[in-house]
């Protein structure tokens, strides 16, 4: 099917938009990957799922857009979006993400501070209870031994 130069222009613009957006949302599993460690089996499957539903998708739109006519130009353009997304602001985004995930980390640990602040206080006491419970019993069965 012969497409218009308009439709042609649209189409490549949605290519490089959905570029933009895999590149994107790629950075979102490397946060997540930031908070869960994976061990790299598990981030090659990841990746590979990824990769494989991304590329689904760009079919979904091709098919739903052109027609499933497969145009050079619209691969063309997903790759520039993504290139053009992980150029200018990936590093911004994950920058941005580390000193996010940093400040949380930090309210995290100060809130569990002042929650678990009774429960040690507590612990704390009856430690020392026990072990004073225990040398003074600790200390008598010594005492009591029969020759």
């Amino acid at each position: 099917m012969i497409l218009s130069m308009n439709n042609q222009m649209s189409l490549f613009l949605i290519s490089a938009l959905f570029g933009f957006a895999v590149g994107f949302f790629y950075d979102w599993i490397n946060v997540f990957r930031k908070i869960v460690k994976h061990h790299k089996l598990f981030i090659q499957l990841e990746d590979f799922l990824y990769w494989t539903v991304s590329a689904l998708f760009l079919f979904f739109i091709m098919l739903k857009e052109n027609f499933g006519e497969i145009r050079g130009f619209l691969i063309f353009g997903t790759f520039i979006g993504m290139l053009l997304y992980f150029l200018i602001l990936s590093n911004i985004f994950l920058k941005v993400s580390d000193r996010v995930l940093l400040f949380l980390k930090r309210v995290l640990t100060f809130v569990f501070k002042i929650l678990f602040l009774p429960l040690f206080s507590v612990y704390s006491i009856f430690k020392k209870l026990f072990f004073w419970i225990f040398k003074k019993f600790a200390g008598k069965k010594k005492d009591k031994k029969i020759d």
